[in-house]
């Protein structure tokens, strides 16, 4: 019995101390493996918040050069409008 019992508990006590330091390697493996990840997503999403601000950027000063020939526009517009009304009155025609 002494056969058995001796290498056999020999051979669990060895098979539980290394399950037991594999696991521990295991989980530092996968927190690693975790923190790379995190790593990859803050890179990707800071690149992403990189282009969007550029593109904010560019989008702003389109509108703001917009906004300057959308009243330069609005100011021949109404040149033009008064131009008409004279013309208008010049041809004989009321006022409308």
């Amino acid at each position: 019995m002494e056969q058995f019992l001796y290498p056999s508990l020999t051979a669990f006590f060895a098979a539980f101390v290394t399950w037991f330091f594999s696991m521990r390697k295991s989980l530092a493996e996968d927190r690693a493996a975790e923190l790379d990840n995190a790593v990859s997503a803050v890179k990707y999403y800071r690149d992403l918040l990189d282009d969007i601000t550029a593109r904010l950027t560019a989008a702003t000063e389109t509108i703001k050069k917009m906004e300057v020939q959308h009243k330069e526009l609005m100011l021949i517009n109404q040149q033009l409008v008064d131009e008409l009304q004279k013309f208008k009155q010049l041809n004989g025609k009321q006022q409308s």
